[in-house]
């Protein structure tokens, strides 16, 4: 088997692009990444190794994978795969939705869609705004949960129609509790916190979490991960 090593390779560019785009394909990169896809029943469009020739992968030469490498230090093998596709009604209405409303960071995407995995989220809604969760910083972030928590674009009229609950962390919010499950808790940008129309929503209740006066708020991130964490304890109660 021939490795590649021209930039002019169809292969090499169609990965380039859904690195860039990823509209319809993404890419995973890394050995880990690429076996919990598989062990999930991904099915891989191509598998590309690092200068390594092995069945069933088309082998780059180290040069060449490099330049397609998003990471400090490449990794050996890089995947790609159709992009996953779920709506609204795919998520499990049944527990706690976690909602993105304007979440423009891919870091913070895909750390929430970790955290909503370790909580046993009933899956993501990405409001518009929100950074795309399948871009390969979000995808790192989230280490691998991107493959296990359905993730569906949503809007603020969806939500509200569905008749859950509609909470929504802020620095201001009136209860200090969180919600149980079937409900939505949405999470806005650090900078405006959620929509109008989500704080408009029938059932809106802003939530805030109790905490010293020596910092302002905190990091989107991180009041997901003490949000999430008390909804996760009280359905263990």
């Amino acid at each position: 088997m021939k490795t590649v090593g021209s930039r002019q390779n169809a292969l090499f560019k169609r990965v380039r692009e859904a690195l860039r785009r990823h509209d319809d394909e993404i890419v995973l990169e890394g050995r880990k990444q690429v076996e919990d896809a598989l062990a999930q029943g991904w099915k891989p469009i191509e598998l590309i190794t690092r200068g390594l020739v092995r069945e069933g992968a088309t082998a780059f030469t180290p040069e060449l994978f490099d330049a397609l490498s998003d990471t400090r230090s490449p990794q050996d093998v890089i995947a790609l795969f159709e992009r996953p596709r779920a709506t609204f009604e795919d998520l499990d209405s049944q527990r706690l939705i976690v909602a993105l409303d304007g979440v423009q960071d891919p870091g913070n995407v895909g750390t929430i869609i970790r955290l909503a995995a370790a909580f046993d989220a009933g899956g993501v809604a990405l409001l518009p705004g929100s950074a795309d969760p399948f871009s390969p910083k979000a995808i790192r972030a989230s280490a691998g949960s991107a493959l296990t928590v359905p993730i569906a674009a949503a809007t603020s009229e969806q939500m509200i129609a569905s008749g859950l609950s509609i909470y929504y962390a802020d620095a201001k919010g009136r209860s200090t509790t969180p919600p149980s499950s079937r409900a939505i808790l949405v999470f806005g940008s650090e900078g405006t916190g959620v929509s109008e129309e989500i704080r408009r929503g029938a059932t809106a209740i802003g939530v805030s979490i109790s905490m010293s006066d020596r910092v302002e708020s905190l990091n989107v991130a991180a009041s997901a991960a003490i949000l999430l964490s008390r909804v996760w304890e009280g359905s263990k109660r």
